[in-house]
């Protein structure tokens, strides 16, 4: 069974607000955090070596097949830390993620967000404030609970 730990962010008003990006994905479409004001995001960043990362990717694929429509998966890739661009790419066609993948080739969506390990995900309210952010591993229960609480 996976095992994950959930630090809240902060308390209350006092939510830290989300740093708006822009990233490519691999079909060379684009993804900005900001288009999807007034909506819940579950941000996740991961590699494709990461035995954690490839274990909850089982996970946000069922979050992603029962949650609600205005939550959205935005999956972050840290490429920078991968070895090449092609090997993200054959890992998420081979496992057909349903979700949008987003390449930080630089590490610096990863250093804006103070990305220390890999999983990290945040959940993001409708007001764009951080609301949860989560080390490790997440499950999609947890997930639910999580979106259940800041609906």
């Amino acid at each position: 069974m996976l095992q994950f730990s959930v630090i809240s962010t902060a308390e209350g008003s006092g939510l830290q607000k989300a740093t708006d990006f822009t990233t490519e994905t691999f079909t060379g479409q684009t993804i900005t955090l900001s288009d999807y004001e007034g909506e819940i995001i579950v941000l996740n960043f991961w590699t494709t070596w990461c035995q954690y990362c490839q274990e909850e990717m089982e996970e946000l694929i069922r979050f992603a097949g029962a949650k609600e429509p205005n939550v959205h998966i935005i999956a972050i890739n840290v490429t920078s830390e991968e070895s090449s661009e092609n090997a993200v790419k054959h890992f998420v066609n081979q496992i057909k993620l349903p979700f949008q993948i987003g390449l930080d080739k630089n590490g610096a969506i990863a250093q804006k967000y103070q990305v220390i390990g890999i999983p990290t995900t945040f959940i993001i309210n409708k007001r764009g404030e951080i609301s949860k952010k989560i080390f490790g591993p997440i499950h999609a229960d947890l997930l639910f609970n999580e979106i259940e609480r800041i609906n």
